[in-house]
């Protein structure tokens, strides 16, 4: 008699978090048995404990087959706890006979140690298979996260809210699963930041962190970095106005050295100075994933601008760089101003507040000349003068990449804007899209070059506005007029050279008399220099019953239109005059006075 052995597995009630077991279970043949005669296989089996704790097959119980369902081939048993020799406490097992695809019998026995999963082992298992169902397991205990099923965090943050006393936002549970996340100023503080990061480790939905506005503060930021040297999901990490200050700028910036999934990062307005710009220049010469860096509204000086200098000539595959209200002097804007001049991949800087100068605007000049990849440039607000309007005209006229320039809140007038835009106009390459004069006056002619290369180049130039005429006159004029408009409308025309009584007199009446609309139209059309609101104020103060009275012009007497309408009586009378004449010759008149304004 030789043993047989066939393959047992033992599966268990509760499947998860468990082991699987293979064991072997004896069967007595005899070696000599007749080879025709079949052996028969219990296919359902009664196991009971044996004097080594194993499980040996016996017969199978009548009631037992109750439990047989013929329509899928599988029977469940479920014996009694046994206890074994030892006196040990043998645990309840669920037992499973299958056929195999050969029409073999196998039994499988779970225990509580099982995965619960049925591995489907039949009498060919092997070792292989043993070992390899522990390594696994070994694995789901050494690294639990790894099977972390709790991919949003969102029971991770309650837990862990309770656990610091704090209340969960409910703002962050709700969007927890959202691509782009926005929680600005939310309030959250250190505090909540450091329960917020739990859940972010292992966040796998978050692309877009928007956190502005909620001063995290440097302990904010320092647990933030450790989520995201785990965290490979969040693209854009936007912390504008935390009051990071410059240890939590370094904070961030030693993370971003090395870091391989973020490609923008807003640190606007955090109170960074100098002492974080060394690390931020080792992101710029290590870091070649990151496409936009915004330290705007911060506290870089011109040491920081020095250490720029360098990494940004150096950089290559930054994009997006912005500067601005920094506390830059004339010489920390040069050095930015000469880095865009060796820098070949930026494609937008914003120096906006940062101190250029006409040194400043110099040194941009040849930028702007050099620079073949540069498309926006912001030096708006930087003390930039005529000269230094002059100098940009000139690089202006050497560039044919830049398409948007913004210019600006500068204090050289229109003279300066009027040379800027006409460097673009004389430029047959030049690219620009947009031409920014914000809160810079402009004179009429240049508004019409700017409507000009509007129509046919399709440039957008923005201006506060055209300067009025009038407002070429200084205010003691202005003044003059308000006390004396016919004073001052007769001054004027004395100056202009103009005869009142030659343009006027064809036209009255024998009382020297015109109506308001032909005495307008007249005054219109000389060289007198008044607005048409001052025109109008004068004929409103010449005129009676709806007439302007002209003799007030010319200092004739009151009497004076009487004797002239008996004269004119005496010699034509009015009646003869015909009214298609006199629209004939004021319309003659009209015409030459339009000639006359204007030559």
């Amino acid at each position: 008699m030789s043993d047989v052995f066939l393959t047992v597995s033992v599966q268990a009630p509760e499947p998860s978090g468990s082991k699987r077991l293979s064991m072997l279970t004896p069967v007595v043949e005899d070696d000599e048995r007749d080879p025709d005669v079949e052996t028969n296989v219990p296919s359902h089996p009664e196991f009971i404990i044996g004097d080594e704790g194993k499980l040996f097959l016996t017969e199978q119980n009548q009631t037992e087959k109750d439990n047989l369902r013929e329509d899928t081939g599988e029977i469940r048993v479920s014996p009694s706890d046994e206890i074994g020799e030892d006196g040990d406490f043998v645990e309840t097992r669920n037992f499973t006979n299958r056929l195999n695809s050969d029409g073999e019998h196998f039994d499988e026995i779970y225990t509580d140690s099982d995965d619960g999963e049925s591995s489907g082992a039949g009498s060919d298992s092997n070792e292989d298979d043993y070992e390899t169902d522990l390594e696994f397991d070994e694995e789901k205990w050494l690294y639990p996260e790894r099977f972390d099923l709790d991919l949003t965090g969102k029971a991770k943050y309650i837990k862990t809210c309770e656990e610091m006393g704090i209340s969960p936002t409910t703002y962050f549970i709700k969007h927890i699963q959202d691509r782009e996340l926005k929680m600005k100023f939310h309030g959250l503080g250190p505090q909540r930041m450091k329960a917020l990061a739990v859940p972010l480790q292992t966040n796998t939905n978050i692309e877009i962190l928007n956190l502005e506005g909620n001063a995290i503060d440097e302990d904010g930021a320092i647990c933030l970095t450790k989520v995201l040297r785990e965290n490979f999901f969040i693209t854009e990490l936007l912390l504008a106005a935390n009051k990071l200050g410059t240890e939590g700028g370094k904070a961030i910036a030693e993370m971003l050295i090395n870091n391989r999934n973020l490609y923008k990062v807003d640190l606007t307005g955090n109170e960074i100075g100098d002492g974080a710009a060394p690390v931020f220049c080792e992101v710029l010469y290590n870091n070649k994933l990151l496409k936009v860096l915004l330290l705007g509204n911060n506290s870089f000086e011109d040491e920081g601008a020095r250490q720029f200098n360098a990494a940004i000539s150096d950089n290559t595959t930054l994009e997006v760089l912005d500067l601005s209200w920094n506390a830059f002097k004339n010489r920390g804007a040069i050095l930015l101003a000469e880095a865009i001049q060796e820098n070949v991949g930026l494609k937008s800087f914003n120096m906006a507040m940062a101190g250029l100068g006409q040194e400043g605007a110099e040194a941009m000049s040849r930028a702007l000349r050099e620079n073949r990849t540069l498309l926006e440039l912001d030096i708006s607000l930087n003390r930039i003068n005529m000269e230094g309007a002059q100098a940009i005209a000139k690089g202006l006229k050497d560039n044919d990449t830049l398409k948007v320039l913004k210019i600006g809140s500068n204090p050289f007038d229109s003279e300066g804007a009027m040379v800027i835009l006409e460097a673009v106009d004389v430029n047959d390459s030049c690219v620009l899209k947009l031409l920014d004069f914000s809160n810079i006056m402009v004179k009429m002619n240049f508004a019409k070059l700017q409507f000009r290369l509007q129509d046919e180049r399709d440039i957008k130039v923005v201006n506060e506005g055209v300067i009025p005429e009038f407002c070429r006159t200084s205010s003691a004029r202005h003044t003059a007029f308000r006390v004396d408009p016919v004073g001052t409308f007769k001054a004027n025309a004395d100056k202009a050279e103009v005869d009142l009584g030659e343009i006027l007199v064809p036209f009255v009446d024998g009382d020297y008399t015109l109506d308001i609309k032909d005495f307008k139209t007249i005054i219109k059309g000389t060289r007198i220099n008044l607005t048409d609101d001052q025109v109008n104020i004068v004929a409103l103060r010449l005129s009676q019953e709806g007439r302007v009275q002209c003799r007030m012009l010319f200092d004739i007497p009151d009497d004076a239109g009487d004797r002239r309408n008996s004269t004119s009586r005496n010699e034509t009378p009015s009646s003869d005059r015909s009214s298609a004449e006199r629209s004939a010759k004021l319309g003659a008149t009209k015409a030459s006075l339009g000639r006359v304004a204007v030559k």
